[in-house]
């Protein structure tokens, strides 16, 4: 039973941390699931801001500023006379209308913006496309025969001409994110080797301190990007795992408690059933003395020539009387113990005689040879209690019965008792014994509690004492405490509370 109880605790410790690491591992993917989740809203937070900074770049473009765009396909014929596409390229005029007197069209032509534009390309090339007068630029690109890049080629164009007419500033593209929720740390230009068409991110490369980076095209046919850097912050990805993370620890602490308290009831289950047994063995070894003592009493009776031995004959009959005060005694405690709580005690209270009680008990003490016991009643005058007189004596018979079984050979017991204000009967009983031992104290009103002290010097008894005591003293109401030092002594001091007299 004992390895099967230490491999239930075994395997209960090796759950628990099994238990935690996975839960530790699960949160951590969560919270690395969390962060991508979040960093793709900043990547996007980010490329609208760029979207917004365009458009309203180009909101500041004025009509006097035209521009008008080719694109041109350069071919090749295979072997068979097939033609194939090349290679494309774009060619962009840009016209400051204020500085450059253009042809006048009609309207039906202005007011058509693709056929104006092709009117205006097909001009400008016709009188332009050697030297340009001040007013108009051309620019020609290469594009190449990249599909995807031709698909774009207009946002490009785009880009190209509010970056000509209105160039990128990193400030005012930070003022958008900021607008947006979005704190940069750095926003930096940079000219690509060749052209970026895309925007695109660079993930977090570190989970406990994670950095986006997002790169977009701000003039593609120049190869000029913008490279945003800002910090994903873990406060907004904790609230967002925080309902999560709260019913992760929730159910994380149940059950872990749940198992501690598993192995807190089996180790007391071990300790109720180790006192047991002890029990059993000690209530035997107490039995056997009086039992003796009473065949040794029959026996005595049976032999005539016994008993023409006087003093024997006494001393035997008073023995006798102690031992069947012993067994009265603990069969009485056993009774009384068995109640599960003090409130169900039954309490026959009565008005008596303190001081009478008192002496009655330090009369009834079994004192054991050679010790010497001096009892001291210390208060001078009486008090009337208003109590159960049996159970009180019963309680004052107890402590200085342990105040003897206790102490060394010689010991002196104080007992002394007053009514304090609040109508409360004060009993205390001190002596000058052994003491309990500090890892002791904390256990001495505990049900067969013995402890190794009592056991060392084979001090009867069976561990009911203290326990019956406070048992008793509760019944009433009342209240008990001690102060030990080992080896010094002990004093117990109990508080009887006192009615009008009305049950």
């Amino acid at each position: 039973m004992e390895r099967r109880i230490k491999f239930i605790y075994w395997m209960t410790i090796v759950v628990i941390v099994a238990f935690v690491v996975m839960q530790g591992y699960w949160l951590y993917g969560r919270y690395q699931l969390t962060i991508d989740e979040y960093e793709q809203e900043l990547y996007a937070s980010v490329v609208e801001s760029a979207e917004e900074d365009l458009k309203l770049r180009e909101s500041m473009i004025h009509p006097p500023r035209q521009t008008c765009s080719k694109m041109k396909v350069n071919y090749q014929r295979n072997e068979r006379g097939v033609r194939n596409e090349l290679d494309w390229s774009i060619d962009i005029f840009m016209v400051d209308t204020l500085k450059v007197k253009l042809p006048e069209v009609s309207d039906s032509i202005r007011e058509n913006a693709e056929k104006f534009g092709m009117f205006l390309f097909d001009y400008l090339s016709k009188h332009c496309s050697g030297v340009q007068p001040e007013g108009i630029d051309f620019h020609s690109f290469h594009i190449g025969n990249d599909r995807e890049a031709m698909g774009t080629s207009m946002e490009a164009i785009t880009r190209f001409y509010v970056d000509e007419w209105h160039p990128f500033r990193p400030d005012r593209l930070d003022s958008i994110m900021r607008s947006r929720g979005v704190t940069a740390q750095s926003i930096t230009t940079t000219k690509a080797d060749t052209m970026v068409w895309q925007p695109s991110m660079q993930p977090h490369s570190s989970v406990w301190n994670p950095v986006l980076t997002v790169s977009f095209p701000y003039d593609i046919f120049e190869g000029q990007q913008v490279i945003v850097t800002t910090a994903i912050s873990i406060s907004p990805v904790i609230r967002r795992m925080a309902y999560t993370l709260l019913m992760t620890m929730l159910l994380s602490v149940f059950l872990i408690f749940c198992l501690i308290y598993q192995i807190l009831t089996i180790r007391k289950q071990r300790h109720i059933e180790a006192i047991r047994q002890e029990f059993l063995h000690t209530m035997i070894h107490e039995l056997k003395r009086p039992i003796a003592t009473l065949k040794m009493c029959v026996s005595y009776i049976g032999n005539e020539r016994l008993k023409e031995d006087e003093e024997g004959k006494q001393r035997i009959i008073h023995s006798s009387y102690n031992e069947l005060d012993n067994l009265t005694s603990y069969f009485s405690k056993l009774r009384d113990i068995t109640f599960s709580e003090s409130a169900e005690m039954p309490l026959v209270k009565s008005h008596f005689s303190l001081r009478s009680l008192i002496e009655e008990c330090i009369g009834k003490q079994n004192i054991p040879s050679g010790k010497e016991v001096k009892m001291e009643i210390m208060a001078k005058g009486d008090v009337e209690a208003w109590a159960d007189r049996m159970h009180i004596g019963n309680i004052i018979c107890n402590l200085i019965e342990n105040a003897i079984k206790y102490s060394h050979e010689a010991v002196t017991i104080r007992i002394d008792y007053q009514l304090r204000t609040g109508g409360l009967l004060q009993i205390s009983v001190a002596d000058n014994g052994i003491g309990i031992a500090r890892a002791d104290q904390r256990y001495v009103f505990d049900k067969f509690y013995r402890s190794e002290t009592a056991k060392d010097k084979a001090i009867p008894g069976i561990g009911l004492g203290l326990s019956y005591v406070k048992l008793l003293v509760e019944a009433h109401g009342g209240t008990i405490s001690f102060e030990s030092t080992e080896g010094e002594g002990s004093v117990f001091i109990i508080l009887i509370p006192q009615t009008d007299g009305k049950d």
